[in-house]
């Protein structure tokens, strides 16, 4: 649009291309077309939206599963660089064509400026730092001891507000790899049981103190624990496609896990809630830790440490996982002798949440002292806790860990020596095959309509349940028959009140003021009652009769007046409703005439009303009612 309105203020073909860098056939084009483009852009999202093109082919496969194995590697921790993004890019092109067949045509040969337009396809940021950044990076190890004592003496924290924690992966029904078991669950096609991986965050502070494990399982675990309360398990957990751990997971643990059970165990220890938190700088981290917590300080490790800042330290993380073993083979001896199972049987039956157990077992298993490795290398400070409290001692001994841990294979019947055990712990699976790649892309691919299905059901149940709580809303409008049950109501609570009541001036400061507050409402009663008289009567075209109101109940009648409206005024004692208090003057008689249907019921039959009250005033008829405000009033008096 902006090359058609620069021809169409005058501007020669040839400037314009020169201005815009594009050859001058292709602004030919775009002015021949300017009618389309018109009519394209009419329906169009924008003047700021980016056009690209859908990609499809070879080259578009390739790049998915390329992202997918440089995301692993930078989990892994695996270096990546060009051109370890290249050569893999040329192995993964070839794999693809060759499974496509001679008639694939497709060239690709991983240039410098594919690669650029990769990275805005798919917004990656080249992480593999250069020779002199890892120069740099070494430096800023070297000095990082003096920095963290720095900050340590300025904010003046204690031993137990010092935290560390860090990520591991367990791979956690995976056998040693020389067992029947191990070969079995390779030669099994589509068995990935012992690839399975959980992502752990471990941690503590520089006195001893655990913090409850964060597990990231993988989305397909789901279904485990849909009947099973949160509170019960002696972890946090959460989700993730491929159990990774991510900046909103660990924000979720930082926010609902970490501070409630820091800020529990300051206030258990009495000392203040400020914390100085070690992280090192993981993809999974947040970029931006300083906005987390205004009293957790989070201070990120040199990217790339030397052996000196070792992640918690490694001696902690080894006995973790020698423990997590050796609580595996317990509980499958005790399922062989109890139980009377196979080892093969056990270990089919054996799913996430035995494996939770067992992590919680073996994170128990793990000595205080054993934590101190990283905090001896790393701390200037405290220096007297390890004279005074023997806290720096080194880690446990894990050859005797793994002694028992053979001691427990034997009585199982396993072939497993103890290096057998040791490269089990120390296993750290490198990076995917170009098989496992297009492995992972399926499962992925399949999770995901597995998820969006369920996000469809449940946004149709939660649709179904807002439709429910629609009620139809009535427009609010009076009736006489809710009116006057309204009325009949009140009258009941009202002749409760004075068969109970023995102060008779408060009870008939009460009636007073409900004769004012229901006024209102006595009115629009009447004037309704009017309206459907007066249509009643054009209907039948009748002369127009004067139909008398309900006559409300005799213990509704007001108190007798000395001339003054006024409650407070003194008056007789006696009961209104004793049928003797007929008012002694013409004022009086009026005043009671303007509370004759302050209230009003219905369910009363009229004639039955005045039958019985007429035979109490000595045979009076009706027809001796007149000059009074309608039939009845005598009756009523």
């Amino acid at each position: 649009m902006k090359i058609i309105k620069a021809y169409e203020a005058g501007k020669k073909v040839t400037k314009i291309a020169r201005e815009v860098g594009l050859a001058h056939s292709t602004i030919s084009t775009i002015l021949k077309d300017k009618v389309r483009i018109r009519e394209a852009l009419k329906g169009a999202a924008g003047m700021n939206t980016s056009i690209t093109r859908q990609r499809k082919g070879l080259i578009h496969e390739m790049e998915k599963l390329l992202i997918l194995w440089i995301e692993d590697r930078i989990q892994k921790r695996l270096p990546v660089s060009l051109l370890l993004i290249q050569n893999k890019a040329r192995s993964i092109f070839s794999m693809l064509k060759e499974q496509t067949g001679e008639e694939c045509t497709e060239i690709f040969t991983a240039s410098h400026g594919w690669f650029m337009r990769f990275q805005q396809r798919f917004h990656y940021q080249k992480t593999h730092p250069s020779g002199d950044a890892v120069r740099a990076d070494e430096e800023a190890a070297k000095h990082f001891l003096q920095e963290l004592d720095g900050i340590i003496a300025e904010g003046n924290y204690f031993a137990e507000q010092i935290f560390r924690v860090d990520e591991t992966g367990l791979y956690w029904k995976r056998m040693p790899e020389r067992t029947y078991i191990h070969r079995e669950a390779q030669a099994m096609p589509g068995c990935k049981a012992f690839k399975d991986r959980v992502t752990l965050l471990l941690g503590g502070n520089v006195a001893g103190f655990k913090l409850t494990p964060f597990l990231i399982l993988k989305s397909d675990h789901a279904c485990m624990f849909e009947n099973i309360s949160n509170d019960t398990l002696p972890i946090y957990y959460r989700f993730d496609w491929k159990a990774w751990m991510t900046p909103v997971l660990f924000e979720d643990w930082f926010t609902n896990c970490f501070i409630p059970q820091v800020k529990e165990y300051c206030e258990h220890k009495g000392i203040p809630f400020k914390i100085l938190l070690l992280l090192d700088k993981a993809p999974g981290h947040p970029p931006h830790p300083e906005n987390l917590h205004p009293d957790v300080k989070v201070v990120y490790l040199p990217p790339n440490p030397s052996a000196l800042l070792q992640p918690v330290g490694m001696g902690m993380i080894s006995a973790f996982k020698m423990y997590y073993l050796h609580a595996v083979f317990a509980k499958a001896l005790a399922a062989v002798e109890y139980d009377r199972v196979t080892v093969r049987e056990f270990w089919k039956n054996y799913n996430i949440l035995h494996c939770i157990e067992n992590i919680a077992i073996a994170w128990q298993d793990v000595s205080g002292k054993s934590m101190q490795e990283f905090w001896r290398k790393c701390l200037k400070r405290f220096v007297a806790l390890a004279s005074n409290f023997e806290l720096f001692h080194r880690t446990p001994n894990l050859d005797e860990i793994n002694r028992k841990i053979l001691t427990l294979t034997r009585f199982l019947d396993l072939e497993v020596d103890a290096e057998d055990v040791r490269n089990l712990v120390a296993y750290t699976e490198g990076e995917l095959s170009n098989e496992d790649l297009i492995e992972l892309k399926e499962e992925l691919e399949a999770q995901k309509i597995v998820e969006e299905e369920v996000e469809k059901e449940e946004r149709k149940e939660e649709k179904k349940e807002e439709e429910k709580k629609v009620v139809e809303v009535r427009p609010k409008t009076f009736s006489l028959r809710r009116l006057a049950s309204v009325f009949s109501s009140v009258n009941k609570i009202l002749s409760e009140l004075e068969s109970m009541d023995p102060d008779v001036e408060r009870f008939r400061r009460v009636h007073w003021e409900m004769c004012e507050i229901l006024k209102c409402y006595r009115e629009i009663y009447e004037g309704k009652k009017k309206e459907k008289n007066d249509k009643e009567n054009k209907q039948s075209g009748l002369l127009k009769k004067v139909t008398p109101p309900p006559a409300p109940l005799p213990f509704l009648l007001p108190f007798p007046s000395t001339g003054t409206q006024n409650p407070e005024d003194p008056q007789p004692s006696t009961s209104y409703a004793s049928g003797s208090d007929v008012p002694e003057n013409t004022d009086n008689y009026e005043y009671f005439q303007g509370f004759i249907s302050n209230l009003m019921l219905t369910g009363i039959p009229i004639p039955a009303l005045y039958d019985t009250n007429i035979s109490q005033m000595g045979g009076r008829g009706l027809g001796d009612c007149e000059g009074e405000a309608f039939p009845g009033d005598k009756a009523r008096e």
